[in-house]
C-alpha cells in the first residue's frame, strides 16, 4: 500500500502529522456482500442490471448485436440501456466486462444513461469509494472503481484482464464527444 495508506484521509495526505487517523467507515451499501474467489465461478449469465449510488445511476443492461457495415464490422449503439459488449466477460468471471452508455445523445434519442460518469474521478480524487452493482440470475456482484482514463475516441482498444475487472465507458468532452472515459473497477464482493 502507499504511504500513508487507508488509515489517513486522501485530503490530508500532504500533512500526514496533522491529521487525525480515521478507521475504516461503515458502509451499508456494502452489507451482505461477502469475498470472493475469481476462481469460485466459471461461465457466468450477463448482468441485466447497473447500478451506482455515488452517481445516481440505476439502469437495465443490454447486449450489443455486432453490425455488418459492408466494409467493416461494428457494435451497434445502446439504445436508453447501457451495452455489454457480448464478447466481453460476464460478472464474477476472470476478464473485463465492457459496458457503454451515451452522456447524452441529442440528435439520435438514445439516452443519457451515463450522464453523471465524469463525476467518478472527482469523487475518487476526493477518496470516495464508488461501488458499482452489477444484477445477474445468478445474483448481485460488487464492483469498486479504482481508476479512471480518458483516451482519444481512436486510441480506444478493448483489452482483457486475469482478474474479474469492469470498464464502463462513455463519451466526454459533452456537444464534443471526440475522447472517451473509462472508469474501471475490480470485483469486491457477491450476494
Amino acid at each position: 500500500r502507499l504511504f500513508p495508506g487507508e488509515s489517513i484521509p486522501f485530503q490530508d495526505w500532504a500533512y500526514p502529522w496533522a491529521a487525525e487517523p480515521s478507521l475504516p467507515t461503515y458502509d451499508p451499501l456494502t452489507d451482505g456482500f461477502l469475498p470472493i474467489e475469481p476462481s469460485a465461478f466459471a461461465s457466468l449469465s450477463p448482468a441485466t442490471r447497473v447500478s451506482i449510488p455515488a452517481i445516481g445511476l440505476d439502469a437495465d443492461i443490454g447486449e450489443l448485436a455486432i453490425l455488418d457495415l459492408g466494409y467493416a464490422r461494428a457494435y451497434e449503439t445502446p439504445k436508453n440501456v447501457v451495452g455489454h459488449i457480448p464478447e466481453s466477460a460476464n460478472p464474477g468471471e476472470a476478464g473485463n466486462i465492457w459496458l457503454f452508455g451515451h452522456l447524452e445523445s441529442l440528435i439520435r434519442g438514445e439516452g443519457s444513461i451515463f450522464h453523471n460518469l465524469p463525476k467518478i474521478p472527482g469523487l475518487l480524487r476526493e477518496g470516495q469509494r464508488v461501488y458499482i452493482i452489477l444484477e445477474t440470475p445468478q445474483g448481485e456482484y460488487l464492483y469498486e472503481a479504482g481508476t479512471t482514463d480518458v483516451l482519444h475516441e481512436t486510441e480506444l482498444e478493448l483489452y482483457q484482464e486475469d482478474q474479474p475487472t469492469l470498464t464502463l465507458v462513455t463519451c466526454v468532452p459533452r456537444l464534443v464527444y471526440d475522447h472517451r472515459l473509462l472508469v474501471t473497477a475490480e470485483l469486491v464482493g457477491f450476494k
